[in-house]
């Protein structure tokens, strides 16, 4: 397995991949789409083509090799339709795939946990049964509306080839905006790469029991590749061309070891747990470096928080002001979805507990999900999993890699320690003696925070929670 941060490296690192399979690949994304395909993110002008360029890496080599068998995965959060589109117009980074004949397939989100016996609004019904009932040009637009009220993604985004030889488990979402997001890649081999390709062949096994826009004959392949069962032999990696379309380019890989008792594949409900068993064996001395870029998992910062003296914890997230919203949208996001964990930073008295905020307004967003526990062993956990509830309980559908390999745990401090230098420590509620009309500062903080947290609480009720 190797580690891989920068831009310019994890391009390489998928291109290496494409080029390299075989006999099959299964491409795994939330977001898939251009600088215009979104109508949540507004576009950003000079942004990278990154979707379109990944995009044509995979109609090259379908073209170049017909017979390798090829499915890609999306999220319906990824439009099908350009009407609904800022650009308005096609083709979308997904259609171009399905001009070539790659097949696109919807991910299946009914077995992600979420209130089932909710009725209203009507969208939040659609999988009562209207799911089958939509005609299936209409049918990614429909499950979107669903999904967002429940608050339900497939958040994964995983690329296996050859049935599981190898794969690799990123942060990074194949839009624009991100191409030069600060984000991190885990490239690794079989054994544990057939563990991706499982859990791969398990999503495309159910989504293919929803409306598809494919052909029976594609279907009936694509079923057959889910009864290929996962290699567990280790091969080697061809190298491809070195990109000359991101600049400057990086080491796609620190030199590749056997991945065979370094890296364990977490999914879904079974993170957390690993993470919590991770902070119990931190003994009294031991130190944490997590970054998040959201973070609302309350009594997980509790927890770290409540940690003897000795142990020193290090939390980073994001500002969310690198996401190109909407100016309402972007408010709310950057006021409440972080909050409730900031706010208990701020009450801590743990003077070995720090957590910094890394402003992203005028760069690249802080897109990390993974932490580094040094105890009485040293772990890596991370992945695409945000240290928030839905994140952890099913709700969002996750891939994690618990890693017990130090090159790998070197490389992701070396990138977080660079973050941390440059982002701004979240103050404990202290401050001037002099406030706002003789009022302390920080009563004047604690007040504010008191009153956006019943905001938020009002939000939740609603149904709105980060």
């Amino acid at each position: 397995m190797a580690y891989v941060a920068d831009p310019a490296a994890r391009a390489q690192t998928l291109y290496d991949l494409i080029q390299a399979a075989q006999t099959n690949l299964i491409f795994q994304m939330y977001l898939l789409a251009g600088n215009d395909e979104l109508v949540t993110l507004k576009p950003r002008n000079g942004a990278y083509p990154w979707a379109h360029t990944l995009a044509g890496w995979l109609v090259e080599r379908h073209r170049r090799s017909p017979d390798l068998e090829m499915a890609v995965i999306l999220d319906t959060q990824t439009p099908d339709d350009a009407a609904y589109t800022r650009r308005g117009t096609p083709p979308l980074a997904r259609h171009v795939l399905e001009e070539a004949g790659i097949p696109v397939l919807n991910a299946h989100l009914f077995d992600t946990r979420f209130n089932t016996a909710r009725r209203w609004p009507k969208a939040a019904a659609f999988h009562h049964g209207a799911w089958a009932e939509t005609p299936t040009e209409n049918w990614v637009r429909a499950q979107r509306h669903w999904q967002t009220w429940h608050n339900v993604e497939d958040h994964r985004k995983n690329l296996v080839i050859d049935s599981g030889a190898w794969g690799v488990v990123t942060s990074h979402n194949v839009i624009d905006v991100a191409a030069e997001w600060h984000e991190n890649m885990y490239l690794v081999g079989a054994p544990a790469a057939g563990d991706l390709w499982t859990e791969a062949t398990d999503a495309l096994r159910k989504a293919l029991t929803l409306p598809q826009r494919i052909e029976s004959a594609t279907k009936e392949r694509l079923e057959a590749l889910c009864e290929a069962g996962a290699t567990s032999v280790p091969a080697p990696l061809p190298r491809a061309r070195p990109l000359d379309t991101l600049t400057p380019l990086g080491d796609p890989t620190a030199g590749p070891v056997p991945s065979e008792g370094l890296v364990t594949v977490l999914a879904n409900t079974n993170i957390r747990p690993e993470i919590v068993k991770a902070i119990d064996g931190l003994g009294d001395t031991g130190r944490v470096s997590i970054a998040s870029a959201y973070l609302s998992d309350v009594d997980l910062i509790q927890t770290l928080i409540d940690q003897p003296a000795g142990v020193h914890t290090r939390v980073l997230m994001d500002d969310c002001a690198g996401l190109p919203l909407p100016a309402f949208l972007s408010i709310i996001v950057r006021t409440f979805a972080n909050l409730r964990c900031v706010v208990r930073a701020r009450r801590s008295r743990n003077e070995h507990f720090e957590m910094r905020i890394h402003r992203s307004r005028n760069g690249p967003m802080m897109h990390l999900k993974t932490g580094v526990f040094l105890g009485d062993e040293r772990v890596l956990i991370g992945g695409q999993a945000n240290y928030t509830p839905n994140s952890f309980s099913g709700a969002w559908l996750e891939t994690d890699l618990k890693v017990i390999h130090e090159p790998s745990i070197q490389g992701y401090l070396e990138q977080f320690d660079a973050l941390w230098q440059t982002s701004e420590r979240v103050l404990p509620y202290k401050g001037k003696k002099d406030g706002f009309l003789g009022i302390p500062a920080g009563l004047l903080s604690r007040a504010g925070d008191v009153f956006l947290l019943g905001v938020l609480s009002l939000l939740e009720r609603l149904g709105f929670k980060p």
